[in-house]
């Protein structure tokens, strides 16, 4: 099935604590948002190298966005994270299907790979940060968080 994988999901995650905090250290984004601090720090470097995010060394140091988060596109991290939006191999080269560009469902491909392209160009990280945090209580009622 289609599925975003968990590295990318827990770079949004942190990214946004990020966009919300203003900077952080890698331990803290890893408690709270209940992620391993070494793969954090896999997913951090990968997005330091994608020009994303910067690194300060040193007391106080930590990580920060490299601009705002508004000028951050998801597909931005999407690509930093898996490489090109691609549903299938063939939407980007029709040749590693027998058929080629006979394929009929090739436009359907290409049709899904062009939707979540659009809607990941139309969100920015600045959108995803601005929305309330939300957990669910012992409860089961929802409490909202204004921050981080």
């Amino acid at each position: 099935m289609f599925q975003v994988p968990a590295k990318t999901q827990y770079a949004i995650r942190a990214l946004a604590h990020l966009a919300r905090s203003g900077g952080d250290s890698a331990a803290r984004i890893s408690s709270a948002q209940n992620i391993s601090v070494k793969y954090l720090e896999g997913i951090l470097n990968q997005l330091k190298l994608s020009g994303i995010v910067v690194s300060d060394r040193g007391r106080g140091g930590g990580y920060r966005l490299s601009r705002p988060a508004s000028e951050i596109l998801m597909i931005d991290i999407v690509a930093a994270m898996e490489g090109d939006l691609r549903p299938v191999e063939c939407v980007d080269d029709s040749t590693v299907c027998s058929m080629g560009a006979f394929c009929m469902p090739r436009r359907f491909w290409l049709g899904l790979k062009d939707s979540v392209e659009g809607y990941l160009k139309s969100v920015n990280l600045g959108d995803l940060a601005e929305e309330p945090l939300v957990t669910f209580c012992g409860t089961g009622q929802k409490k909202e968080h204004d921050n981080v």
